[in-house]
């Protein structure tokens, strides 16, 4: 058995600890869990996704409970093809499937899961479009048929979002190489709004302002924007952007806030859209994390703009579980 201190990365730590056991079949015991957060120990979220990845594949789980602040995860074959994955909270729907996207890796057959509760946007966390149009669209480049279809949004603090993922058989035509970005394609975005602010037009003001700080910039490429509103428990709005390109996809977003302009957060995104394609990254700031699990299993390498807590998480617990090492050198990270 593997053991993991939890004490900093706070649930990535889990998430990831976890997605690679059950892949691997490898137990693991993860201690201190959130230690120092105010919060510490399991959260309703973290709960959520460790039972429905040990229920996916018959794992023998110690310690599962709120507050908890160890856990005994010892996986079993995988013998479903859907699981049920219910978050009570609005904690992060796309940061709950990522146990699950990795404990896929090892299925022979396809695997449906349906989503109930949860947020698809929310501070901190990836919000869905970026999980479907950078995360999930990468990995069908490379060959892992990853779907996700959202139902009905959920925004904090009720949540309460309806989603359905797929994660088809692993066929990876080759290691996570991303050297090079090619050339830019296209430039794409969602405004989303929840329909108490449809009056107000946010989700148009936030997509003007996106598409006047683009166009300063991005004169020749297609920049392709929609707006829609959907309907949420709570009140809420985001932009997410990503950035196409022959080899890779960037990926940027900003969330709503009380009291912060629609043209702010349009503004933003934009800003750190255009920030990723000024440096030389060839995976945005989220995907860089979200890609290590995957280049330990399989190898790879790329360069992103920064090497955040996050990354360094991620790149000691996947060496902790897999072995693999990781070789940073400024900002390009390489699994040898």
């Amino acid at each position: 058995m593997i053991e993991i201190d939890g004490a900093v990365g706070g649930g990535a730590v889990l998430r990831v600890g976890v997605g690679l056991s059950a892949a691997m079949k490898i137990p693991i015991r993860i201690q201190q869990i959130r230690q120092g957060r105010s919060n510490p120990g399991l959260q309703a979220q973290h709960l959520a996704a460790l039972v429905a990845t040990a229920q996916l594949c018959n794992a023998h789980l110690v310690g599962a409970q709120i507050g908890s602040s160890c856990i005994e995860f010892l996986p079993g074959e995988i013998e479903k093809n859907s699981v049920r994955l219910a978050i009570a909270t609005a904690g992060s729907v796309g940061l709950a499937l990522q146990p699950l996207q990795l404990t896929s890796l090892s299925a022979v057959h396809p695997i449906d899961i349906e989503i109930i509760g949860g947020g698809t946007f929310g501070k901190w966390a990836p919000p869905t479009p970026f999980i479907e149009k950078v995360n999930f669209a990468l990995l069908q480049r490379r060959g892992f048929d990853s779907h996700l279809t959202i139902l009905k949004h959920g925004f904090y603090p009720k949540g309460r979002a309806r989603a359905q993922a797929h994660f088809g058989l692993v066929e990876f035509s080759d290691s996570f190489f991303f050297l090079e970005r090619g050339s830019l394609r296209a430039i794409h975005g969602v405004s989303i709004a929840t329909n108490q602010l449809k009056s107000a037009k946010v989700a148009e003001r936030q997509r003007e302002a996106a598409l006047t700080l683009l166009k300063q910039e991005l004169q020749n490429f297609s920049i392709e924007i929609k707006t829609e509103y959907v309907e949420s428990l709570s009140p809420g709005s985001s932009f997410v952007l990503w950035a196409e390109y022959e080899k890779t996809i960037l990926g940027a977003d900003a969330l709503g806030e009380r009291g912060v302009s629609a043209e702010k957060i349009g503004h933003e995104a934009a800003q750190r859209l255009l920030k990723e394609i000024r440096s030389e990254a060839t995976l945005d700031q989220h995907m860089a994390d979200q890609i290590i699990p995957f280049m330990g299993l399989y190898g790879g390498s790329f360069r992103c703009l920064e090497i955040t807590e996050h990354l360094k998480t991620n790149l000691s617990v996947v060496e902790q579980i897999t072995g693999t090492h990781f070789e940073v050198r400024e900002k390009t990270v390489r699994a040898s």
